[in-house]
């Protein structure tokens, strides 16, 4: 039941907002910045972005920075990317620049829906939760909202976010937190692994450097293999794994009570807790 309602790939052919259609982006730090980037990519020609302290980076992109007049009407999109802890000063100072009919996507980690309705009402709001791989456009953004939204609004939000990866639909809001526990904070676990296997190479005789190395390619390469293959993990794990062989010997330790499937779970249910008591603050 919970795969049924956390995936509606939204590969959508719908009747699509134009790529001429205003886009306002507040904020632009490394995710808006990757956003950008992917946009420019995908040929959005008219984007304006608020950002206080822009880097070198931002000033060098073809866009409008800080303009002293925003485009402000009904087929407007406004992307929020500011610091969830900022988010209600930013908007204090934005609302005349926030049509009343925009439709507003936000990526701010444990604000739901409900707050930012609250903040601007009236405005369509679309929650929003990419990865870091989308800094490389390789992300993956879950996209939600509580309210009916036209076919326009949903291609477009959908557009904007495959601009730096894939993109699913999630119905319900509740698994904006799961997603954040699984996908949002999963590339630190892999990145946390990463490190555990360095580790252990230059305990067993590795020079730093070569290990780090072994472990960065190991991973990477693995990765590339289950995305190419069209074979899942566990059908990958044993085609490696030959009958009293080293990586049995290995996922013996790996697999044992409490075993390293345990832990990640326990971690993703603290992730997970930890984003359902962000969006009560």
């Amino acid at each position: 039941m919970m795969l049924k309602e956390l995936l509606r790939f939204a590969c959508l052919k719908l009747k699509a907002m134009p790529n001429s259609t205003p886009i306002l982006l507040i904020g632009a730090g490394k995710m808006g910045q990757a956003m950008l980037k992917g946009w420019l990519a995908s040929d959005f020609s008219s984007i304006q972005v608020l950002e206080n302290f822009p880097s070198d980076a931002l000033k060098s992109l073809p866009i409008e920075l800080n303009p002293s007049t925003v485009i402000v009407d009904e087929n407007q999109t406004v992307i929020l990317a500011v610091k969830p802890q900022n988010y209600r000063d930013v908007l204090d100072e934005h609302q005349a620049n926030i049509h009343p009919n925009a439709m507003v996507v936000s990526i701010l980690a444990g604000i739901s829906i409900d707050a930012l309705q609250n903040a601007l009402p009236g405005r369509c709001i679309v929650r929003a939760m990419p990865n870091t791989p989308a800094t490389i456009g390789q992300g993956l953004t879950a996209l939600c909202t509580v309210e009916d939204i036209s076919n326009s609004h949903k291609s477009f939000a959908t557009n904007l976010m495959q601009a730096v990866g894939e993109v699913v639909w999630v119905e319900n809001e509740a698994m904006i937190d799961a997603v954040t526990a699984v996908s949002g904070s999963g590339p630190a676990y892999l990145f946390h692994f990463v490190e555990a296997l360095t580790a252990a190479a230059i305990d067993v005789g590795f020079a730093p450097d070569m290990a780090e190395t072994f472990a960065r390619k190991t991973i990477i390469g693995s990765a590339a293999l289950l995305e190419s293959s069209g074979e899942n993990a566990a059908q990958l794990r044993e085609n490696v794994t030959s009958k009293g062989g080293t990586t049995q010997a290995a996922l013996e330790v790996l697999m044992a009570d409490p075993g390293l499937q345990s832990i990640v779970l326990e971690a993703v249910k603290a992730a997970k807790k930890r984003s359902e008591e962000l969006s009560k603050i």
